[in-house]
């Protein structure tokens, strides 16, 4: 059978429904990644009374509904996150689809998403970036661009040579590079991880350097809305430290789905007669 012969919607709802289960996948990498402990095995466990978990109680989203957020054999109550990691993968995973269609570009775009959902998440929750989310992507945005160049696959990417992907690379890693020594100097300590240098200079190989400008100033409103929500709400004191790398990788996702859109909607003013 054809895939590019069935409905859209049909597509688009199966690539939400395959980004659930990815989600509950990508929770365990999180939660696992940074104890140092297989992501295979063993099979996953309630958090509460450390039961296994039948496959029936472990169906992405609807297993959560169903047993109303609370473990079935403690009734204790599971936390949200599990649910909001499904949910939101789901939903990345049809916004690729729904833009890029069915093409090696989505299947490149959805690894992508993959790791910058992985990294997100072990940065929020302990504030580093393990180096080989971000160091192994940055020779493989090379590769990538190399194809598009001298082969034509991935004919949708956004960066579409070699010397795009160089330009990102230097350009995201420098400039977050930049930003981590003046505001080391400024406020006397560490204000950015290094491994926010790497996670930009792994993007900036796939975005090129002009998504990169906007991937980091998307990045830092982001961040800057949140940061301030969360003070006005006493989440944090003046010296609360929030990781940017999350905002980042939002930014980096909205550039895959809008950039080149997003681009062309604030230059057209500036050099248009």
């Amino acid at each position: 059978m054809n895939v590019h012969h069935l409905p859209m919607e049909f597509i688009i709802i199966a690539a939400g429904l395959f980004g659930a289960a990815a989600g509950s996948f990508l929770h365990v990498c999180i939660w696992r990644i940074p104890r140092e402990t297989s992501i295979v095995t063993p099979a996953s466990r309630t958090p509460c009374c450390d039961v296994s978990i039948r496959w029936y109680d472990n169906i992405p989203i609807l297993s959560y509904c169903i047993l109303l957020g609370r473990c079935r054999y403690c009734r204790s109550s599971i936390s949200l996150r599990y649910l909001i990691y499904e949910i939101v993968t789901a939903l990345l995973f049809a916004g690729i689809v729904y833009k890029f269609g069915i093409s090696l570009t989505t299947l490149l775009y959805l690894i992508m998403t993959m790791n910058l959902i992985v990294a997100s998440g072990i940065d929020w929750d302990h504030q580093y970036i393990p180096d080989f989310l971000s160091l192994p992507m940055i020779p493989a945005a090379l590769v990538v661009a190399a194809l598009v160049q001298w082969t034509g696959m991935f004919p949708q990417a956004l960066v579409q040579n070699i010397r795009q992907a160089i330009v990102g690379c230097v350009v995201g890693g420098g400039i977050i590079w930049g930003i981590r020594i003046i505001g080391a100097w400024v406020f006397q300590q560490e204000a950015m991880g290094f491994g926010d240098v790497k996670l930009m200079a792994f993007m900036g190989g796939f975005l090129g350097w002009d998504e990169t400008l906007l991937c980091i100033f998307l990045a830092s409103l982001l961040g800057s809305c949140v940061g301030i929500g969360l003070k006005m709400a006493g989440k944090i004191d003046k010296y609360g430290r929030i990781p940017f790398g999350p905002y980042l990788c939002a930014g980096a996702y909205l550039c895959l789905l809008f950039g080149p859109e997003i681009i062309q909607w604030y230059t057209n003013p500036l050099f248009s007669p």
